[in-house]
């Protein structure tokens, strides 16, 4: 991993960690369930997406930041506020579609943002 691509790797471990920590949280002390895969996959999606290639051009790694980026802020957004700040009954669900709205979101803006960096290149193609 290179440089941006590490930021990127940062970015989502930051991410997960949240919604760990949420979990946890909600559950008042860790104990395994299947949530955990579940709401870890955004994650490890992004991650796979983000730092598979060997040698990734500047639009992709751009992208990968973009995107890592926005899925931790909704991911800071979606499990602080129903863990931390929200007394609703029903804040754990946040378990059940934040995941699947952050991967759907987070693969979506990284393939705009990765399309939109190889149409808008003054350098030319480059690797970082």
């Amino acid at each position: 991993m290179r440089g941006w691509t590490k930021v990127s790797a940062i970015l989502l471990l930051a991410g997960a960690a949240i919604a760990v920590a949420a979990m946890v949280r909600g559950a008042g002390g860790f104990s395994w369930n299947w949530f955990y895969p579940w709401v870890l996959l955004p994650y490890v999606l992004m991650f796979a997406c983000v730092c598979s290639s060997r040698h990734p051009s500047r639009a992709r790694t751009r992208a990968g930041v973009i995107a890592s980026l926005l899925v931790l802020a909704f991911s800071a957004w979606f499990y602080i506020n129903a863990m931390w700040l929200s007394s609703s009954s029903t804040a754990a669900l946040v378990f059940v579609f934040a995941p699947a709205w952050l991967t759907l979101g987070g693969l979506v803006i990284w393939g705009l943002a990765w399309w939109l960096g190889t149409l808008w290149n003054p350098r030319g193609p480059s690797t970082p």
